[in-house]
């Protein structure tokens, strides 16, 4: 068994100047991103389903409704579904020719007035959450169909087509309708309903929306110009290091070592040492010294090595 010793004769890092000033940060967790007028017309759109909404409820139900629009966001499908309640009602919808659905989420105790209200009951007070029976199934189904003509007719050109009825799922966790670290948009509205507040979010996959974004809004799929990433990448702190021809000996020998030991390093005197970022060699450079602190000086580019 052998073990390999690096000796690393100097560490510098350099920092040219912070970029933070000039750019905004990127998290690489979350690549996708939404500009200004995008969020706008995003926003526009979804207040306009708010509207149809509501009105569609009222007349509906015959209990006056109201959506109000609270965020519109671009978060992972799995930050999403962990803002939901363990149990609530999600209404999915497909489009044609594509894998993604669209998803209409709202509390089964605002679907469960809703049936009530359809059904010639008076009450204004949301009743205790459970599943559907068969017929209300039915009758939300029914309503929701509508709902989603609704979406549509709101988000027109942004979306792929219109969203048909698949079904009515309960648990958010459960619901893998699309994969956990893929971006979707996300609408969240709070919904009043007579006496009951509640909300609502609606659910849309962003690979189906953006590229329909960036077609409508100029600046929607504007991407960092190739001197945009040179600058940022040049401000970009990195930790080089001049590294010595690398000494090969047995495990025992490293277990055995002690204060005082001297090892024989196989790097010869007048050869330069390596200038590495972590494990990438960038050039060979000679050490020295300006006044009290230490220096390297290059002597080749990788290109140049022999």
């Amino acid at each position: 068994m052998t073990d390999t010793m690096e000796e690393r004769a100097m560490t510098a890092t350099t920092v040219r100047d912070d970029p933070a000033g000039r750019y905004p940060a990127y998290d690489f967790g979350r690549p996708a991103q939404l500009g200004r007028e995008s969020i706008r017309q995003l926003e526009a759109a979804f207040e306009s389903f708010a509207r149809l909404w509501s009105s569609q409820l009222t007349a509906k139900i015959r209990v006056r409704a109201h959506l109000s629009l609270e965020a519109v966001e671009l978060v992972s499908y799995q930050e999403y579904a962990d803002t939901l309640p363990a149990t609530t009602a999600m209404v999915v919808g497909s489009f044609a020719e594509r894998e993604e659905p669209c998803v209409l989420q709202f509390g089964l105790d605002s679907a469960l007035l809703w049936v009530v209200q359809m059904m010639g009951g008076r009450s204004t007070i949301a009743p205790e959450s459970r599943t559907f029976t068969p017929i209300e199934l039915a009758l939300v189904r029914n309503l929701t169909e509508g709902t989603l003509e609704h979406l549509a007719a709101s988000l027109g050109g942004l979306l792929p087509g219109e969203p048909a009825f698949a079904g009515v799922h309960y648990n958010p966790q459960y619901l893998q309708v699309i994969s956990g670290s893929a971006a979707v948009v996300v609408a969240r509205y709070a919904m009043r309903l007579g006496d009951a507040v509640s909300a609502a979010t609606v659910m849309l996959p962003a690979s189906a929306v953006v590229d329909r974004l960036a077609a409508a809004v100029p600046d929607a799929g504007a991407v960092s110009t190739g001197a945009q990433a040179l600058d940022q990448l040049r401000s970009t702190p990195l930790e080089v290091a001049l590294r010595l021809a690398p000494l090969t000996i047995d495990a025992g020998e490293i277990l055995d070592l002690a204060p005082g030991d001297l090892l024989r390093l196989p790097h010869p005197e007048t050869t330069p040492f390596e200038l590495v970022a972590g494990s990438t060699p960038l050039a060979r450079a000679t050490p020295g010294s300006r006044g009290s602190r230490l220096t390297c000086m290059i002597t080749a580019l990788p290109e140049e090595t022999p």
